[in-house]
Order: structure tokens, then sequence, then C-alpha cells
């Protein structure tokens, strides 16, 4: 009788399905290239882009675990990947597919014993939430107190670094990122690291005690209590926070309330930045929620980084910089970030920064702005894409890849929001003193 293939082994050959495939559009368009002139050839490389990034959405969306939530983060990087492909990868960006409380029971009866009765009055079987890694179930206690129980999916741990590994490689052979093979490993590195310790719940519940402890001077600030006795790696029971989902905010939320729940995260999440040195990296809205009495509660602590005393004075010194319109001090400071490749551009114009930091300046207003209408996201598209024949002066800096994807993921907050705030005097009250 043939063994039935192990749910990693099948998850390798979907994604070694996927890489092949990709390997051949690859390999195609490189033929192709032979005998086509350059206009004929962006028009290539839009479709393969295409081809490759709809390729990788549909193998990695029907997969749970490390492999979409790789997917979900690199979508994110519109400054490092072509335009197409990040437009096919952001369907990942949809909560996934809750699995059945029978898909789950085990991982409960592993934490607690087949017994839960003995530490939970119920459980509902319906989850709250659900992520590629996990998903959320209210419950209750003996004593009436209402929780909440993070549930890991099973075998989503031990997929971690083969899913990274074919992932990896699929990109190198599409050839879509315009950086050394040595960044490349680097980033997937900090990508793993973060992975890992987003499931080991026993550092997630260190975070959550850490983040409480430093925001528990701004009493607009909630997060979720931890309740010790009731956690382990790969369980966690929080306290159950109630509150509204920052896109699903109705008409009791008028503007002033908006704007001060706006200015709220915006604050909390630049005091993380520039005083705590850690910072919540998962920007997505269902990981924040609003209360009518103006409060913000913060969920989701899974993805922490800590970021080191030099890249925080880089992006204090850049942030300056900008308000100040200093194309020079920019230059200056991307090249001591390690985000400018001098050996390829050993310096850039001040006309190339004077779009960006003109919309800088726009962005980081006396005045308000109005962030609901406000094109911020499309008029950098458009300045990314004047700036293509620019790309190889620039690398990612591993270190900051989890920092812009959460800096990136909040202005789309805002956006949701219908913000209208004046961002320079509060990012004034953040910044670190030179």
């Amino acid at each position: 009788m043939t063994d039935t293939p192990r749910p990693t082994t099948k998850r390798l050959l979907k994604l070694a399905g996927m890489t092949a495939r990709i390997s051949g559009h690859a390999a195609r368009d490189r033929w192709q290239r032979l005998w086509q002139d350059g206009s004929v050839r962006n028009a290539q490389d839009a479709a393969l882009y295409t081809r490759i990034g709809t390729e990788i959405a549909a193998t990695l969306g029907e997969m749970k675990g490390a492999v979409m939530k790789v997917g979900q983060v690199v979508s994110q990087y519109r400054d490092l990947l072509p335009a197409e492909l990040v437009d096919a990868l952001t369907r990942l960006q949809n909560d996934a597919p809750a699995q059945p409380f029978s898909a789950i029971l085990p991982r409960l009866q592993e934490a607690f014993g087949p017994d839960l009765n003995r530490h939970f009055l119920d459980i509902e079987q319906q989850p709250i939430a659900s992520a590629s890694l996990a998903q959320v179930h209210r419950a209750r206690l003996h004593n009436g107190r209402e929780v909440v129980l993070k549930v890991q999916y099973p075998g989503v741990d031990a997929a971690v670094a083969a899913d990274l590994k074919q992932l990896k490689v699929a990109l190198k052979i599409a050839r879509v990122l315009p950086v050394k093979n040595d960044i490349l490993d680097a980033l997937f590195r900090e990508i793993e690291q973060s992975l890992k310790a987003e499931l080991d719940y026993r550092i997630e519940a260190a975070a959550i005690e850490r983040f409480r402890h430093y925001h528990a001077d701004n009493p607009r600030i909630v997060i979720p209590a931890v309740l010790t006795e009731l956690s382990n790696t790969r369980v966690l029971t929080l306290s159950f926070e109630p509150g509204d989902s920052l896109g699903q905010l109705d008409e009791r939320y008028d503007q002033n309330l908006r704007n001060q729940i706006a200015a709220t995260l915006f604050q909390a999440l630049g005091r993380q930045l520039y005083q705590f040195g850690e910072i919540h990296c998962d920007p997505h809205p269902g990981n924040f929620a609003a209360r009518l009495d103006g409060s913000l509660v913060i969920y989701d602590f899974g993805c922490i980084k800590k970021v080191s005393p030099h890249i925080l004075r880089c992006y204090a010194n850049m942030t300056r910089a900008a308000l100040a319109g200093d194309s020079a001090a920019i230059e200056h400071g991307l090249i001591a970030l390690g985000a400018r490749q001098t050996e390829h551009t050993p310096a850039l114009a001040a006309s190339f920064y004077r779009p960006w930091l003109d919309l800088m300046q726009e962005s980081f207003s006396e005045e308000p702005t109005d962030f609901g209408r406000f094109p911020l996201a499309e008029r950098v598209i458009a300045l990314s894409r004047e700036s293509l024949p620019h790309w190889r002066a620039f690398q990612p800096v591993p270190e900051t890849v989890m920092v812009n994807r959460a800096l990136g993921g909040h202005y789309w907050n805002l956006r949701q929001l219908g913000a209208q705030l004046a961002l320079r005097p509060l990012l004034h009250t953040v910044l670190p003193t030179p």
C-alpha cells in the first residue's frame, strides 16, 4: 500500500509546482527578449510580472501557514516589487477562511487536557477572527470573565523553514527582486526570524506585557491582558477587549472622534518607533479597534520589531531632514542607513529627491490633511514609476523590512478612518531631540 503523503510533503509539492511554472514563464520571457525592442520589452515585463504574481497568489491562497503569511508580507513592498506583481499579490491580504472547530480542538486539548470544561464554562466554536497562522475564539471562564483564545493551526510551525526556502527560490528564479542574492537572503532571514517569534506565543505574551507597561500612561490605549496560567506556546488566552474595527466604523463615529482615534494611533506608533525602540509591525486594520469613548484597542503582538539605536537615529535624522526639505541630508541619511547603493550610483542629484520631499511636505503639514481624499498612495506609485531608471541606486535594508511594513500599512488605516489631521505638530511630539 502506498503511504499517504504527509501534509508537509503536499505543501512542498504545491510550492515546487509553482516554482516550476514560474521558471517556465521566466525562461520563455528571456528567450523572447532576444528578439524584441525596448517598448515591447516593457509591455512584456508587465505581462510577466502579472503572470508570476497570479501564479504565486493562486498557490499561496490555497495554503495556510507561513507561506501565505510571507506572501502577505511580500505583497506590501510596493517600493521593492514591480507594481503588476504587487497588484496580483494583494488578494492575499484578505483574511484567511476559518478552519472548523474540530481542526483546532487538538491544540486546545494539548494545552488544557481532554476536559476543557475544567477551565472554561464555554468556548464559542465559531471564531471571531481568522488569519494565516491562527484563529481566535471567544470563551468564558467559570467566574464569568470573558476571554479570547488565540489558537495556532496544527502543523504551521513545522512548515516555516520549508515554505520560506521554496518561496525564496521562486522569487530568485523569477528575477523580480532587483537586489543581490546576499541581500535577498538577509531579507528572508529577517522574515523567518519574525515568523518563528510569531509562532511562539510565550514571546507574544512577553511583548504584550512590555507594551502594556509602556502605554500604561495613556488611558486612550487599550491592550488585552494575558492570562498566563491559561497560555502556552500555541494557545494564548487574553482578556476580551471589544471594539469596532477601524475599517468598519459607522455614523456614530463623527469626524472629530475619527480624528481623535487617528491621532492616538499615529502618536502611539511614533512613540513606539522613536522612543520605545520596539514597534507593533502588523498594521492590518483588524488588529486595531475603536471605541466610542475615543480609545484605541491594539490586538495581536505576534509581529514585533526591536529597532537598533543606529536605525532609530537614521530614521529620526531623515525625518527631520524631510520636514526641512533638505535633500543633501536625505542622501546622507540613506547612505548611513544602507539603503543607497553607492557602488552603482555614487551620488543622486537634489532634483531626484525634490518631488519626494514636496510630497512629504504636503503629507506632514501644519494644516490638516484629509487622508480620506489625499491621493498619497497614488502619487507614491507614480513617483516610483518615474524613478525606475534609478532603482539600482537603492537596496532594501533587512532590519527595516518590518518597520517599513508598519509605517506604510498605517497610512491605509488613516485613509480608512478618513482622518483629517495636521501631522507635523503630532510628529514633533514623538521625535527625539537631536
